[in-house]
């Protein structure tokens, strides 16, 4: 007997019922297979993301390393040599960006943060050939998380506005092993707004914040 009211019409089972039984044992089966798939679907995006729509981001090569992206930042196909691409979305009042490019150091002696600030003098003048009113802002030391590095501070007009940015060389903790040779270039932009008035904001307001702060090499999340 069924439970649902005669002026409110046949049940879902009722409908489907005769439907399913037309489908024979193997039709029954693959719509069984169809229905866990989506089911899983489902389970690995909710897994992905938490409350407030953050997702995590693994990339496993060249080098594998993860972040936490906002809601705010869309995940867009890498261009020429990144690994990954994070960007505002078309239209967005003050765009924001964050790149990771694989970087490979020479053989080198000593102390990483030393060989790094060498590089670094060839990649301002690169940028200041390639970024239109590009400025030197500064440059130092640097650590993402337990990440040893040396950053740029720049600013440079992209797109007809004032953006600034930091451009962080990045490498594992090496702790008491050998000297690591491969790391990551991370270049953070961010258009002039009020939540980014200067170069020092740059990562640590705005959507940009959140992945700095959840860098991680490898992918496992702590």
């Amino acid at each position: 007997m069924s439970v649902v009211r005669p002026e409110f019409g046949p049940t879902l089972p009722e409908l489907l019922g005769p439907r399913l039984g037309a489908l024979g044992r193997r039709g029954r089966l693959a719509l069984a297979a169809a229905a866990a798939l989506l089911v899983l679907a489902i389970v690995v995006l909710l897994l992905q993301r938490d409350g407030d729509g953050r997702v995590t981001v693994v990339v496993r090569e060249p080098i594998a390393f993860n972040v936490l992206a906002p809601a705010s930042l869309q995940r867009v196909a890498p261009q020429g040599d990144e690994a990954l691409r994070l960007q505002s979305p078309p239209g967005t009042e003050a765009p924001q960006r964050m790149t990771a490019t694989p970087l490979r150091l020479a053989p080198y002696r000593g102390d990483a943060g030393a060989t790094l600030a060498v590089l670094t003098v060839r990649l301002v003048d690169e940028m200041r050939a390639e970024l239109p009113g590009f400025v030197h802002r500064g440059d130092g030391r640097a650590r993402v998380n337990q990440a040893p590095g040396y950053q740029i501070a720049y600013q440079a007009r992209i797109g007809g506005r004032t953006t600034y940015g930091r451009r962080i060389l990045v490498l594992p903790d090496s702790e008491d092993g050998p000297a690591p040779r491969e790391g990551l270039d991370l270049d953070l932009r961010a258009a002039r707004s009020l939540a980014v008035p200067s170069v020092d904001a740059v990562g640590r307001n705005g959507a940009l914040k959140l992945p700095l702060a959840s860098f991680r090499f490898g992918t496992e999340r702590p």
